[in-house]
């Protein structure tokens, strides 16, 4: 019977007695030679691999980046499009890959240059130029285009009013081939990465050797942050629910989703472990300061852990309870931020920062709201437990209040009141006007003057000087449920805003 020794197949010798020998060359010499060559080859294809890989990446980030110009260009029209273009030249972000590379551009300075590259495509096209699918080029009069070939005379200034509908179609038809194209690399390089790997695994290796047998014991695989699942919870003493207010529940976004509720703070508050030395760095980030949170996270992703939301929540207690409203904030502010990314799941992290980064006045607004409302809960409900720690009611404490506040300093809030009832003849001009309904535009604008007439009249005046530190001294001297009931008035009428100060750039909805 023959002996088999494929089982010898996957070894690599560079000092196998049948090594191929020259007649002028020394054995010694020939087998080092061919060390080098084999070490040489597993190196270049180690490289390309990560290489490859490293394209993948990049394509995941741009690929959204370009959906989400395509969504604006529909809906908004070519005036979107300059937008983006301003906003990249402007206001250009530095996040870059991770490639170490001298040099390497951002994400923005690619994206622009995609921008850049796809209106002169536009232009052409709009000018008469055909598009030739083999040689993936753009024709004009039978010769292929270049970057050195210049614009039409009616691009180089202002796009004239008849031109934009049809060039804000082609660029939309650009940029779609160019999302098509990224999704078509995409398949390659994964298919290439395969092919490097299966020839990778061919042949045994030093990294392929581990020590298999020195433990009797596996280490189970360590929990993601984004497999945590929440802890049971004992079965407390006495049974003590408190129901925490969702903010603008009749909302319609799709740029955010409320966080859950906030957490029993009970008796059981022992079973939020301490704040780890991430999660309190994670906590000193300022308020507002959205990109430094961002670029926490993409460093060290285990803040997003639902024991550091926990955690944090724990800490504001703690810090309102010794006056530290500060840090108290700060906690509030960056919990919230984990539940928004834990919420949208890891794919949906990058896209809930960069609508914030860049002021997306929707998704601010929403987030400031929810900021506010949990805020003021942890406040009301710290000087609860104060209360109760005392067990003396008649002891002179400092009575419960509501106060507007905003978190971001580049944000203020504003009121909008109305000046009277509805006209009898009622007319709506502006963009969209065609959409809305007559008799429903009137009677939200009945409803808000009625809920404005029921308010005190030093709340009246109050709103009308605009003051926001007159609204907030009015609404002190109130009791609790009623400054409650009236804020909630506010958001339903409309009259309560939250704006960035000075020129809001409204490019970026």
């Amino acid at each position: 019977m023959p002996l088999n020794y494929s089982k010898w197949d996957m070894l690599e010798l560079s000092d196998d007695s049948d090594v191929e020998e020259h007649p002028n060359v020394d054995k010694k010499s020939m087998i080092r030679w061919k060390q080098r060559d084999i070490h040489e080859k597993r190196e270049q294809r180690k490289l390309q691999i990560a290489k490859l890989n490293s394209e993948l990446s990049l394509n995941g980030i741009l690929r959204p980046r370009i959906e989400a110009i395509i969504t604006g260009l529909s809906a908004n029209g070519f005036d979107h499009y300059r937008a983006v273009q301003r906003r990249i030249k402007e206001a250009p972000s530095d996040e870059k890959p991770q490639t170490g590379a001298p040099n390497q551009p951002t994400y923005d300075m690619m994206l622009g240059q995609l921008l850049e590259d796809v209106f002169k495509e536009g232009t052409w096209l709009l000018d008469g130029a055909k598009w030739d699918g083999k040689i993936k080029k753009i024709l004009i009069n039978g010769t292929a285009a270049d970057f050195n070939t210049p614009l039409p005379e009616w691009a180089t200034g202002e796009i004239p009013q008849g031109k934009k509908e049809a060039l804000k179609e082609v660029l939309e038809e650009r940029l779609k081939w160019n999302v098509a194209e990224l999704v078509r690399r995409d398949a390659e390089v994964k298919k290439e990465i395969e092919k490097e790997e299966a020839e990778m695994r061919k042949k045994i290796t030093s990294d392929d050797i581990h020590e298999g047998w020195d433990k009797s014991t596996v280490n189970p695989a360590k929990q993601g942050v984004w497999d945590e699942k929440p802890k049971p919870k004992r079965a407390p003493a006495q049974k003590k629910e408190e129901t925490i207010e969702v903010l603008n529940p009749k909302a319609s976004s799709s740029a955010l989703t409320p966080p859950a509720p906030l957490a029993e703070d009970s008796d059981d508050e022992e079973e939020f472990g301490p704040l780890s030395a991430s999660g309190r760095a994670f906590a000193n980030i300022p308020i507002g300061a959205f990109e430094k949170s961002y670029n926490f996270i993409q460093n060290d992703s285990s803040v997003l852990a639902a024991s550091t939301h926990d955690s944090l929540l724990a800490e504001a207690f703690d810090a309102e309870r010794r006056g530290d409203n500060q840090l108290a904030m700060r906690c509030v502010h960056q919990s919230l931020l984990i539940s928004y990314c834990r919420q949208l799941g890891k794919d949906g992290v990058g896209l809930f920062f960069q609508k914030m980064i860049t002021r997306n006045p929707q998704s601010i607004k929403m987030f400031q709201e929810d900021f506010t409302r949990t805020y003021g809960r942890i406040h009301l409900r710290t000087k609860e437990i104060l209360a109760e720690e005392a067990k003396n009611p008649s002891a002179s404490a400092e009575r419960e209040t509501i106060q507007l506040v905003a978190t971001d300093p580049s944000m203020e809030i504003t009121f909008n009141i109305p000046d009277g009832p509805p006209p009898a003849e009622l007319q709506i001009e502006g963009e969209g006007a065609e959409d809305l309904d007559l008799d429903d535009v009137r009677a939200w604008l009945e409803r808000k003057w009625e809920i404005f007439e029921h308010f005190p009249e030093d709340f009246r005046k109050a709103l009308q000087t605009e003051n926001l530190e007159k609204v907030n001294k009015v609404l002190g001297d109130m009791s609790l449920n009623e400054a409650e009931e009236i804020v909630g008035l506010l958001q339903e009428g409309g009259m309560l805003s939250f704006s960035e100060k000075g020129v809001r750039d409204m490019t970026t909805q």
